[in-house]
């Protein structure tokens, strides 16, 4: 069960960091940077990144929140001291919370602010206040997906040190003395 408990808790982690990363430094600044100059209007192909990269990040969270619950349970059903996986559960309740803020809070209202101004934020003046708004959302939310990013990287880190930790507390294996041989007698 510890095997198993640590493949799944790799797993669940690794997939949601790797998602992570994968949505900051790959999708988000590639649909920015190619999907505009395809259109006629530089600011229809960033409203078309935008709902790649919207449509995409609301993926990326419920992936998240359903990796992070998959980890604690495993955490919590595979140890048997709750005490050794604190610091890796505060930190992936921390980055489920930060993850439900960012979907049921942030976005929601970023959604508002970008429909006031009649679905196109880049095709408002940058002083119009539903544009601000929605700038200020956006610099929230990118701080938010590095503060997931942070934490997930330590607790990470944190079930590795864990797992070697463990390794070496376990008792070493018993190894039954190997008799030596009787002498061979040679046959009558």
């Amino acid at each position: 069960m510890r095997t198993l408990g640590h493949f799944l808790a790799y797993l669940a982690l690794g997939l949601w960091l790797g998602a992570l990363i994968l949505f900051g430094a790959i999708l988000a600044p590639l649909a920015f940077n190619r999907l505009p100059p395809l259109f006629p209007n530089q600011a229809q192909g960033i409203q078309a990144a935008g709902i790649i990269v919207g449509g995409t990040l609301t993926r990326l969270h419920w992936m998240g929140l359903i990796c992070g619950i998959v980890f604690l349970i495993v955490m919590l059903v595979s140890r048997p001291h709750f005490r050794s996986i604190i610091p890796q559960f505060v930190l992936v309740v921390a980055m489920l919370v930060i993850t439900a803020y960012s979907q049921f809070s942030v976005i929601p209202r970023m959604d508002t602010a970008q429909d006031s101004v009649g679905g196109n934020i880049e095709a408002v003046s940058p002083n119009n206040p539903g544009r601000e708004i929605f700038d200020r959302l956006h610099h929230v939310s990118v701080d938010l997906e590095i503060a997931v990013l942070a934490c997930g990287i330590v607790a990470l880190a944190a079930t590795a040190h864990l797992a070697r930790y463990s390794q070496s507390q376990l008792p070493p294996a018993r190894v039954r003395p190997v008799e030596p041989p009787e002498a061979v007698k040679p046959r009558p």
